[in-house]
């Protein structure tokens, strides 16, 4: 039987994530705490929590307003949550009444 060289636990996770594609459902989980950020305080506050699946973020906004404002700058949002991961984790952002 022949061993492995000795890895770090966090190189041992790290490679454990992207086999069984946990990294991408991390990705979206950290995508969707980043609304707050982006967004800033006072909006974030008249939505709801985004959720995020398959890269699709779901943002629930009861104001048709903002929900328009928002559906008129999604890509510059999307632009931004993609370019603090530096890939793209958010495909398209979608507002629900």
């Amino acid at each position: 039987m022949n061993r492995l060289p000795p890895q770090s636990v966090g190189d041992v996770l790290r490679n454990l994530l992207e086999e069984t594609s946990l990294q991408a459902r991390m990705d979206e989980l950290r995508a969707a705490g980043l609304w707050d950020k982006i967004v800033g305080r006072q909006i974030a506050s008249q939505t709801g929590k985004p959720q995020v699946k398959n890269g699709l973020m779901y943002v629930p906004v009861a104001n048709p307003v903002l929900r328009n404002e928002l559906y008129m700058t999604r890509s510059r949002i999307r632009e931004i949550i993609n370019t603090n991961f530096g890939k793209e984790i958010i495909k398209e952002i979608k507002f629900t009444s």
